[in-house]
């Protein structure tokens, strides 16, 4: 029997106060919203890429690996992010950790070190029995159980439910056209799970005991799910008003926000019917028979590249005069491979092939993705060993963005846009 879990975030906007707590002999157990009481917004608003430098916790003290979270801003300046407590204060925790969700929510992980001395000020105030105040001693890391959801624009923070899984930063990730966000996750099994962010709450979208290995998702909110590597071989198709719809020929593809398969050597297009089922359309012949299909997006040409050497406009699928090298490093441009200090690219516009040399900095990070035409990079300058946070520009230009202080390493770079 099919069950439907809704979790309601918004109810636990950051600033809820402190709930009562059990007492046992002369043990108080703590209270986790008190970890929460201490939240509101964090300053994103404005951040054009993030990243976090290794170093000494500046406002602790504590020598480590961990020296925060920071961003660059539309303008070109360097400064950390800082959680503001409903009080008005800064600084109260800091950040540990955060992953992309979309262009509009980041998924936030404070410092295990300071929910751990949050902990420890709050059994010293409460506690009968100081004795009773033992905490895990973790040095620094991410907090996963006070995971938070963080609305870019509005800088709010919400609480992520802690029954559900939360999206890992190497998962797939899907959006549809009402920008409602898709990942898989567990709850009662293997999930596709949906984040809504008007409302912030997540929905299971599968019955129980499914299993599947990935997923894709249609702009109208159609989820494809199959088992294996490629999206093939007995597809399913979780339509929102609840229907399954079963797909049995051998590749899927979404293209557009639309579902196509390919069937022999035809395309079909699967319209949708209101919320609850498809239409099938023959749309066009593959000029070619093969026993293997791989699709990539073109942004530019607004067409998908299937194996290589064939192109899909929606309409018609027709061979290219030669064959397209996609790499596996992909702005809305230009798809991009990265051998050393040269980097290979062939540009979406007309499949041209070109190269470049980064030859003053080494590479250690790059961040792209399909929104910016630009891939930001960390790494350090061979002159002088000096961290750096930098762009490579659609036009091949290298911009240094930002150099670390006293020769921290960055880390975990996330361009914003």
């Amino acid at each position: 029997m099919k069950k439907n879990y809704c979790f309601v975030l918004s109810l636990f906007l950051f600033g809820t106060m402190l709930s009562s707590c059990e007492k046992s002999g002369n043990y108080q157990e703590f209270d986790r919203n008190e970890i929460y009481k201490h939240l509101s917004s964090v300053n994103v608003r404005d951040a054009k890429m993030i990243y976090t430098k290794e170093g000494t916790n500046t406002r602790s003290g504590e020598s480590g690996t961990f020296g925060g979270v920071w961003k660059i801003d539309q303008n070109g300046n360097e400064s950390k992010l800082i959680i503001t407590g409903s009080d008005g204060k800064t600084n109260v925790l800091n950040i540990y950790e955060i992953n992309k969700l979309s262009d509009n929510v980041l998924l936030m992980f404070p410092d295990w070190y300071d929910t751990n001395r949050i902990m420890q000020e709050w059994y010293n105030s409460h506690s009968d029995d100081p004795t009773h105040i033992a905490i895990p001693s973790e040095p620094h890391g991410a907090d996963t159980y006070y995971a938070m959801l963080l609305n870019k624009e509005t800088e709010k923070l919400y609480r992520f439910p802690e029954n559900v899984s939360t999206p890992d930063k190497n998962d797939n990730i899907s959006t549809d056209k009402q920008g409602n966000i898709y990942y898989k996750g567990y709850l009662k099994g293997n999930q596709v799970l949906k984040l809504s962010p008007e409302t912030m709450t997540i929905e299971a979208l599968l019955p129980d005991d499914i299993r599947f290995d990935n997923f894709s998702v249609t702009g109208d909110g159609f989820v494809v799910y199959w088992n294996g590597n490629e999206q093939q071989f007995n597809c399913r198709v979780k339509c929102p008003g609840g229907k399954i719809y079963p797909i049995t020929d051998t590749y899927t593809f979404i293209f557009s926000g639309d579902l196509y398969s390919v069937r022999d050597n035809t395309i079909i297009k699967y319209e949708t019917v209101g919320i609850n089922d498809l239409k099938e359309k023959i749309i066009c012949t593959i000029p070619e028979d093969n026993n293997y299909w791989a699709f990539t997006p073109n942004y530019v040409r607004n067409t998908v590249v299937i194996n290589g050497n064939l192109e899909f406009d929606g309409e018609q699928c027709v061979k290219l005069d030669k064959y397209v090298n996609i790499g596996n490093i992909r702005t809305s441009k230009a798809w991009y491979i990265l051998n050393n200090t040269m980097f290979s690219k062939t540009t979406m516009k007309d499949y041209q092939e070109s190269q470049f040399q980064v030859s003053e900095y080494e590479i250690q990070s790059l961040s792209a993705n399909s929104e910016s035409s630009n891939i930001a990079f960390t790494g350090f300058r061979y002159s002088d060993g000096t961290n750096v946070v930098g762009t490579i520009t659609e036009s091949d230009e290298v911009v240094i963005n930002s150099i670390a202080d006293n020769g921290n390493k960055i880390i975990n770079l996330i361009s914003l846009n």
